[in-house]
């Protein structure tokens, strides 16, 4: 099997974008015969660590003015792979062709369908409801006008439509497809390699609470910000010995000073947030925007720590609530009773880290892929 995979993430850094591009990549490099890879580059980066060696890259740059840029956003030409992808397209060179991000898709996917190629689109969220919880400004409703457009061409002209979440099955079926769910299938996401265990020790319950996220997305700060000034209070109302550390890359001047003002431990871009993790207990998620999985939950629950979510945020972690390691709420009464019943239990962090090992690893999530194909 030959596969053509292309993707709208750049590879680099910790985005939850970056982080479940790259486990598709070695996912569907694992099964394929041979693979090639279209990816975006800019100001000398380039791919990332332990991609699997079978896998032909090909950087696409987007070196153009920023005025042209604004034009193309304005028209729709929302990617940069037209012309990149013409020699698939003149010649047939693989069987499958994998648009990761329905942004890709726009304008290709019916081309490849016409060359014979099954579309395979992998959607990391319902896009429009991303896009219209983090775009603002004047081009917010241009942005949202060519969304409509090319995800619900990606959703009708797939051959299979990957999500990493039921839900985001249900909302992507309802708007564009008249709730057919016929080509879409639940993958999810994990790591993008093997890797081992977290090293998780016994140590007293000390009350100590984690947040953890890029703290510069607007859909975590205007989230966090609503969260320190109306539930931080009912935390402390419940664990009056607690405390809490948020952590996470360029937060603003204005939220590191509400955090200081309420005795929030506030540690701006950590180089390593395992460093925080491991001396946590319990981590809470607030982000209560976008949609998709939330991957930073995925932080806490490798470190074997119960988890307290925003119920937008739960997305995905279906087999953690039905464990009893994640706890769900959509308002400050929820929240509250949340917090009860996280104080009354007790948690086998080995156990949560499990059962996070069988359903997140890298093998766990290559097995999904091999039974859906």
């Amino acid at each position: 099997m030959k596969i053509l995979f292309i993707t709208h993430h750049y590879l680099t850094g910790n985005s939850g974008g970056a982080f479940a591009s790259r486990a598709y990549i070695n996912a569907f490099a694992e099964i394929a015969d041979e693979m090639t890879l279209l990816y975006p580059v800019r100001d000398g980066q380039n791919l990332f660590d332990g991609i699997n060696p079978k896998i032909k890259t090909v950087p696409v740059a987007y070196n153009i003015p920023k005025w042209r840029k604004l034009i193309h956003s304005i028209t729709g030409r929302v990617h940069r792979y037209y012309d990149a992808a013409n020699e698939f397209l003149t010649e047939r060179k693989a069987d499958i062709v994998v648009f990761d991000t329905c942004v890709v898709t726009f304008k290709l996917i019916k081309r490849f369908n016409a060359r014979g190629y099954k579309a395979i689109v992998i959607h990391h969220n319902y896009q429009y409801e991303y896009f219209r919880d983090n775009s603002r400004g004047p081009l917010k409703w241009i942005t949202l006008f060519w969304c409509r457009k090319y995800e619900g061409e990606a959703v009708r002209e797939a051959d299979i439509n990957l999500t990493l979440t039921s839900q985001d099955v249900e909302l992507l079926a309802n708007n564009y497809n008249n709730g057919n769910k016929s080509n879409f299938k639940v993958l999810g996401t994990f790591e993008y390699c093997r890797k081992p265990l977290k090293p998780i020790t016994d140590v007293a319950n000390q009350n100590r609470f984690v947040i953890t996220g890029s703290l510069s997305s607007m859909q975590t700060y205007v989230s966090l910000e609503s969260w320190i000034r109306d539930y931080y209070p009912l935390l402390k109302s419940v664990f009056p010995e607690s405390t809490l550390t948020v952590a996470g890359k360029n937060p603003s001047a204005g939220l590191v000073n509400l955090c200081q003002s309420q005795g929030i431990r506030i540690i701006a871009s950590p180089p390593n947030m395992d460093d925080i993790l491991c001396e946590a207990d319990y981590y809470i998620c607030p982000t209560s925007l976008g949609g998709g999985l939330k991957l930073r939950i995925m932080d806490g629950l490798q470190w074997g720590l119960p988890v307290v979510t925003h119920a937008v945020s739960a997305r995905g972690y279906d087999a953690f609530k039905d464990a009893g390691c994640l706890f769900a709420y959509s308002n400050k009464e929820e929240f509250a009773d949340a917090l009860r019943r996280l104080k009354t239990m007790a948690f086998d962090k080995k156990k949560v880290q499990t059962l996070y090992n069988s359903i997140f690893s890298f093998d766990a999530g290559v097995e999904r892929l091999k039974s859906i194909l």
